[in-house]
């Protein structure tokens, strides 16, 4: 009897806790948390630095990590990063991975956001629908893409799945997305004290040597 109890307990009583697996990645230290029940799929292309698929490949839901060093902008202050991120990663250039990279079929941004974030650094969001070829047939597809930009690296995390399962998908792709990260490279404030010297007025500095000094005034 105590060990039909102790079953009870282990099986409806006790929490039972999602596995979860920590991937990073080895180029540009990105990291990200997902299900461990996740398959991860064949790169295809240096760019694309995490391919993932969910179980079965229920409902075609698969999310995808981008990344590329282009260096445009490697030395942008931090007041300054926000509206680097969105210039690089517009619009178009959003729907651009969907319908260039991936090769789907009549890709339009339903949700475009120009304040977002993904990692420690700032980024654009959208939502999409598109068709995809599966087996010969076209499935309508939904997908949210982060575009993040940071001194210089460029970052692409991109989910996706059939329209009718995108609310039961959706939470899983915010909770990724949530934990994706990256190294911070350059500190977002400000520290030690940096002297207004333009305010010091007039400064006398001696020239010459000897007897024969004089002063050159600024």
């Amino acid at each position: 009897m105590k060990y039909l109890l102790l079953l009870f307990i282990v099986t409806f009583i006790l929490p039972v806790r999602a596995e979860v697996y920590q991937w990073q990645d080895p180029k540009f230290d990105i990291t990200l948390t997902f299900p461990d029940d996740w398959m991860r799929q064949a790169k295809e292309g240096d760019d694309l630095r995490l391919h993932i698929l969910a179980p079965q490949a229920q409902n075609q839901a698969a999310c995808r990590i981008f990344a590329n060093q282009d260096n445009r902008f490697l030395y942008v202050p931090a007041e300054g990063s926000v509206q680097v991120a969105q210039f690089v990663q517009d619009q178009q250039a959003l729907q651009g991975i969907l319908a260039n990279r991936l090769h789907h079929h009549n890709v339009r941004l339903i949700g475009y956001q120009k304040l977002a974030g993904l990692g420690k650094g700032p980024a654009t969001a959208a939502i999409a629908q598109f068709y995809k070829d599966v087996n010969g047939q076209k499935l309508a597809m939904q997908s949210i893409v982060f575009g993040g930009y940071s001194h210089g690296l460029e970052a692409i995390f991109q989910c996706e799945t059939q329209v009718e399962a995108w609310q039961k998908w959706y939470p899983t792709f915010m909770s990724m997305a949530g934990s994706f990260d990256y190294p911070l490279r350059l500190a977002t404030h400000k520290h030690g004290y940096y002297r207004d010297f333009m305010a010091d007025g007039s400064v006398f500095f001696p020239v010459g040597s000897g007897n024969a000094q004089g002063v050159v005034r600024y």
